[in-house]
């Protein structure tokens, strides 16, 4: 344990303990139990003067990951160190630089003086993973500085830089060159003017009716009845630092961040976390190893079109757009520059004019123009079956060692593959208009898509995209979405109706319920998904009670004023409609069902079932590589809050045998059907004591079809 921290003694009297946890220095149990052993034994010399806690390497610590399985007991010896460093009878100086975040923060705010080089950045993050601060932050941080500032370095996560830290109070030197030899001189001077320690739990707090009255304003700024504890009980604790001794107050602290570190909301923002990191670490490595293309040819002209030419262009491409004759192609390149004058109005004109866009963009007649085109886009309009009819001749056109993308919710890059006699390179872009997530993209590539083309198109999206997702042979977003309207069709065949399961699962967590989202997507697209389906051959098997209904009625979502919502005013909002239960009442007497009640507790149970069903069969056939993708998907695309974690990790939280179980009930009710027949990856699961977060990309499926029986269960599966 000795290497994980190093004792010098620079000066005569000064002893110097140095963290050195390797990269980020995180505050390990062995790291904890090396400084508290050390801190220890030179807290004990008579001869000490002062002591001085840094780092090695380019932060000083990025602290605990309260994920960690021993976050709770590292948490507890932190706490430990930090009443060695409070009842010290001698100075003790932190020296900081890079990151000070989280406990590593609290560490440094349990020292007398702190000494921070420029480029230090101070923050408790963990607010963000559903955690309060562990070792004492919200007891110290209102001695050191005024209670707004206090409370919002507590409550938004965001980082403080050095010279801010030092106008707040957090700080009392900043240095620009070498911070172990500044730290050492801000010692000796404290040796040699014979200046004390100075505890930072015995410094005063503002006055009373101050720290209440922020608290207070804080407090009535939060979300009522949130599902994310830690806000709330950071301002507990704040309160407590008025109301309580020290040291009880400590301990409330302590309480309250075990009590959510343990909690389910803190798992599934770390479940969450953890996924967006792995996310932006392929990101990284694909951004390492791929290049992308940038001579861009669209195959189209209308405001899908027009926004890929914009979206390109801005990436710093050459865009050509083509179009069968002059006049789509005069329409084409006149949205795109609507697209782009909007974009200069929002950005500034000179922000946009320096990346000279319109200089970078042409437009040719006819689908040879587009031969010098490493990626050609096709995004045209009208009816899909002529959409499709064109890829072979674009495929023609694409240069030796091109990309030929797809768009629209409705292509299928098998299917597509095919259709261009079997080409490796060929993916989708799939960019769903749910009005959630401006900018978040799919990539799906077919199941035999050369990796380097999926690499080539995600380098290029991720450019321009927040949020982008990768998949092979279908879309995880699409497919988990049609899995949530089919378990709700289902109970509304039992006598539910849609806009109760709208409300239901936006109180589970979804932004918007799945019938809005189905009117935002569009009808007639959500139609031919479903149709799509190889159970969808027989009418007795899939419930679609109303949409073929409502798109034969023109009723077609959204862009139509009318779906399973009526929508009015300019801001098109969603109103529930009579004639749509009257509809599914008329629908229900049809096929001879007599509603019954459907309880809250039903509709969300049967819906998440529904996802985890269909989540498992794409990692069984290895559309993503992690859950943690599924779950970024109904996130980042479905508008699931965070704090829920994602249907793979609600999965998890509520067990893998209430999910069968329900899974089970569910087939009962629909014999005829398998599309919820349990899933074999969640019986193996089961077997081997297993959930789905501890799954990996290296382990094997379940399932491997091999028979056709096998196969036909597979095929059966898709999009569930």
């Amino acid at each position: 344990m000795a290497s994980e921290v190093s004792v010098h003694y620079p000066a005569e009297g000064i002893g110097r303990i140095l963290l050195r946890g390797g990269r980020g220095n995180l505050l390990s149990a062995d790291l904890l139990a090396a400084l508290h052993g050390a801190l220890s034994q030179m807290l004990a010399s008579a001869a000490l003067r002062a002591v001085l806690i840094g780092a090695e390497g380019r932060s000083f610590s990025y602290g605990i990951d309260p994920g960690h399985p021993d976050s709770v007991e590292g948490a507890r010896t932190l706490r430990a160190i930090c009443d060695l460093i409070e009842t010290a009878t001698v100075p003790v100086v932190a020296a900081l630089q890079g990151a000070a975040m989280g406990a590593g923060f609290e560490l440094a705010l349990a020292a007398h003086f702190r000494v921070a080089r420029i480029d230090a950045r101070l923050a408790l993050p963990d607010i963000v993973l559903g955690v309060p601060p562990m070792a004492g932050a919200t007891q110290r941080l209102p001695r050191l500085t005024d209670p707004e500032a206090a409370l919002d370095v507590l409550l938004t996560g965001r980082s403080v830089t050095a010279l801010k830290a030092e106008r707040m109070g957090l700080v009392d030197a900043v240095v620009d060159q070498d911070l172990d030899t500044a730290a050492l001189r801000f010692a000796e001077r404290l040796v040699a003017e014979r200046v004390g320690p100075r505890p930072t739990l015995q410094q005063p707090l503002p006055d009373f009716d101050s720290l209440h009255h922020a608290v207070a304003t804080r407090r009535a700024m939060l979300a009522a009845a949130g599902p994310v504890e830690a806000p709330g009980r950071i301002l507990d604790c704040v309160d407590a630092a008025a109301m309580l001794p020290p040291d009880t107050a400590m301990e409330f602290e302590a309480v309250a961040y075990e009590d959510c570190a343990n909690s389910a909301t803190a798992r599934a923002l770390h479940h969450v976390a953890r996924a967006e990191r792995q996310m932006r670490e392929a990101a990284r490595a694909r951004s390492t190893a791929a290049r992308p293309p940038r001579r861009i040819g669209i195959w189209g002209w209308g405001p899908e079109a027009a926004s890929l030419a914009a979206l390109f262009l801005s990436s710093g491409a050459r865009v050509t757009m083509a179009a069968p004759d002059e006049t789509c192609l005069a329409a084409g390149v006149a949205a795109v520059d609507t697209v782009l004058t909007g974009r200069a109005a929002k950005l500034g004109a000179e922000a946009v004019g320096r990346n000279n866009p319109w200089d970078r963009l042409s437009g040719v007649i006819g689908m040879a123009g587009l031969g010098r085109s490493v990626l050609v886009v096709e995004a045209g309009d009208g009816a899909w079956r002529e959409r499709e009819d064109a890829y072979p001749a674009l495929a023609g056109a694409l240069p030796a060692g091109g990309i030929l993308a797809a768009t629209g919710p409705l292509a299928e890059p098998d299917r597509l593959a095919q259709v261009i006699d079997g080409r490796r390179d060929l993916v989708w872009l799939n960019r769903p208009d749910l009005g959630l997530h401006p900018g978040l993209c799919e990539i799906v590539g077919h199941k035999g898509a050369a990796p380097d083309i999926v690499a080539r198109m995600a380098v290029l999206m991720q450019e321009v995209s927040p949020t982008m997702l990768v998949s092979t042979g279908q879309s995880t977003l699409l497919s988990i979405f049609v899995a949530l309207l089919e378990a709700g069709d289902a109970l509304v065949e039992e006598g539910a109706s849609p806009y109760d399961i709208d409300a239901v699962m936006r109180d589970w967590g979804f932004a918007v319920g799945p019938y809005e989202l189905a009117d935002r997507l569009g009808l007639p697209a959500l139609l031919a998904l479903r149709a799509r389906r190889p159970e969808s051959r027989d009418p007795l098997s899939a419930p679609i009670l109303l949409l073929g209904q409502l798109v034969a009625d023109g009723w077609t979502g959204r862009a139509a004023g009318r779906g399973f919502y009526r929508y009015h005013g300019p801001d098109e909002t969603a109103q529930p409609d009579q004639a749509v239960l009257d509809l599914a009442a008329s629908s229900r007497d049809l096929i001879g069902k007599i509603p019954q009640p459907v309880s809250a507790q039903t509709i969300r149970a049967e819906l998440l079932a529904a996802m985890v069903q269909a989540g498992a069969a794409l990692w069984r056939r290895k559309a993503v590589q992690t859950v943690g993708e599924i779950d970024l998907a109904v996130i980042h695309g479905l508008g699931l809050a965070k704090w829920r974690g994602g249907p793979m990790q609600a999965a998890d939280e509520a067990g893998l045998l209430s999910i069968r179980r329900k899974l089970l009930q569910m087939a009962a009710r629909r014999p005829e059907a398998e599309i919820w027949t349990p899933d074999p990856l969640i019986a193996e699961l089961i077997k081997n004591g297993r959930g789905f977060e501890e799954l990996t990309r290296d382990d094997p499926a379940p399932f491997a079809p091999s028979a056709q029986g096998d196969a036909d269960h597979d095929h059966h599966q898709a999009e569930c």
